[in-house]
């Protein structure tokens, strides 16, 4: 029977956000401590589950530390890290002589209040752990397709293993590979891993898997694994753009079992690749009458439009309570709009009027000055939940974060003659229809539905749309990252 130590720490960081993630954010979504990190990840379609249940079917023995995860906002407070760090290397420290293996899993772009690499000064401190120790166990990570992989990472860990679709409709199943790869890892298959940064940050309506250069690139790494049995993996990543550390953007990793000289070409392959469609990666975005324009120009049919907000994009960590896009809609006059805003004061002012009754709410931009102004916005209070809804695509982007149960807390649905808006205690990113089902709410039936998201919400609204735009607004997850105050990216490019 092998023996297998298991954590997990996740994180997308928005360094530009001004409030920090604190041990709450991570409380509200995921922090499990030892049996719990087992008990509530199996069978919930996380990439926990996905390692958990193949360690199960495998009949490895798994000693569980902590699992951790939080939606992605600003930097992580260093109390949550060494929260952490107090659960995991004691039973690290304890229990590494009967280890076969560890397992990971991460997100990739997480940032601290002192470290601009939490994962790879995590994956250096187990290192010094077992070298200490004189043991040589496999240390496999499993990576969000968004992480800023650095050289420590690479060089601290046995194996990382990315997912390879965005949206990330593969987070479980990627999981379930890297645990079939730690399986070969302990009965003796030997690796050595390779890494290639980019100069390139692309913003993250650019790193589509459908869509080129992603598209790509993805297509000719897997030519080379199926043409090469000695690359045991290529990940090709696409990084996260909104963290101001030295090692953001797309970059290449892989491992081999074979001839690093060769995996140095093939990694040259990639790269040329990636240069040669680089023009892709920084699509342009329509003004809100623009989009509004060819909307109108469109032939009648089925389907709602949908106005797509990246600069509010719930999932890279924004607010999701922006008014730059809603605001200006309203006041055109046009009917059928399906919105979601994150606002727990005006779901407050709801409950307290109650089912049915009429409010007067001035809605959204209550979280910071970067994502517009309060809205006014006078209609009735037509539904009231706790906010808690399941998945309708169990393999769905939001299931790589936190599995197929999600909670936006206390939530209110309010409408006028214009406008249906679901409003929320916590942010939850559009990522799956059963987040508006759940509630009452039926985008299907809308003429416009706005979607604060850049990329994730693709498999859940995309099937139903009739068309989609992509709108440039205010806020911290622009597209044009050039409006962003960066000082650590020394030789990146921020736009062609």
């Amino acid at each position: 029977m092998k023996t297998v130590l298991f954590a997990g720490l996740y994180h997308e960081t928005h360094t530009f956000l001004a409030d920090p993630t604190g041990l709450s954010a991570f409380r509200a979504t995921a922090l499990n401590l030892g049996e719990a990190a087992i008990s509530r990840n199996l069978g919930n379609g996380s990439p926990s589950d996905g390692f958990l249940t193949t360690a199960r079917e495998k009949n490895w023995r798994v000693i569980p530390t902590v699992q951790m995860a939080a939606m992605p906002s600003g930097p992580v407070e260093d109390a949550a890290i060494r929260f952490f760090d107090d659960a995991f290397f004691p039973v690290l420290e304890r229990e590494a002589a009967n280890l076969d293996g560890i397992f990971l899993v991460l997100h990739g772009a997480m940032v601290s209040q002192s470290s601009d690499d939490v994962e790879g000064q995590l994956l250096a401190r187990i290192r010094k752990v077992l070298e200490a120790r004189g043991l040589d166990i496999p240390v496999v990570g499993v990576l969000d397709l968004h992480a800023n992989v650095s050289q420590a990472m690479v060089d601290n860990s046995t194996l990382l293993v990315a997912y390879r679709e965005n949206p990330h409709t593969d987070a479980r199943a990627t999981a379930v590979r890297a645990a079939e790869l730690l399986d070969r890892l302990m009965n003796g298959l030997e690796v050595r891993q390779l890494h290639r940064p980019t100069p390139y940050v692309l913003p993250p309506t650019g790193v589509g898997s459908m869509n080129d250069p992603m598209k790509s690139v993805l297509a000719a790494a897997r030519a080379i694994e199926a043409s090469d049995p000695e690359m045991v993996c290529i990940n090709v990543m696409a990084g996260y753009a909104y963290s101001d550390i030295p090692d953001c953007g797309f970059s290449l990793n892989c491992a081999t079992s074979g001839s690093l000289e060769k995996a140095e070409g093939y990694l040259d392959q990639l790269a040329g690749v990636l240069k040669s469609r680089l023009a892709a990666g920084y699509p342009a975005e329509n003004t809100l009458d623009e989009a509004l324009a060819k909307a109108d120009a469109l032939p009648e049919g089925e389907g709602p439009i949908l106005l797509i907000e990246p600069a509010d994009n719930i999932g890279g960590g924004t607010p999701g309570d922006a008014t730059d896009l809603l605001g200006p809609l309203l006041r055109t006059g046009r009917r059928g709009i399906v919105a979601v805003i994150n606002d727990p004061q005006s779901v407050a002012a709801c409950v307290g009027a109650g089912l049915g009754a009429d409010v007067s709410l001035m809605v959204g931009a209550k979280v910071d000055r970067h994502h517009g102004e309060p809205v006014p916005f006078k209609g009735k209070v037509l539904n009231l939940t706790d906010g808690r809804f399941e998945l309708e695509l169990k393999n769905s982007h939001l299931a790589s974060m936190i599995g197929t149960s999600a909670d936006m807390g206390p939530s209110a649905v309010v409408g006028n003659d214009q406008a249906v808006i679901l409003l929320t205690t916590k942010k939850t990113p559009p990522m799956d229809l059963g987040q508006v089902h759940s509630q009452g709410v039926r985008p299907e039936d809308a003429r416009y539905v706005i979607v604060k998201a850049a990329v994730s919400h693709k498999d859940a609204y995309d099937p139903i749309a009739r068309a989609s735009f992509y709108v440039d607004t205010a806020g911290l997850c622009t597209s044009n990252l050039n409006r962003l105050p960066f000082r650590k990216l020394s030789g990146k490019r921020l736009a062609l």
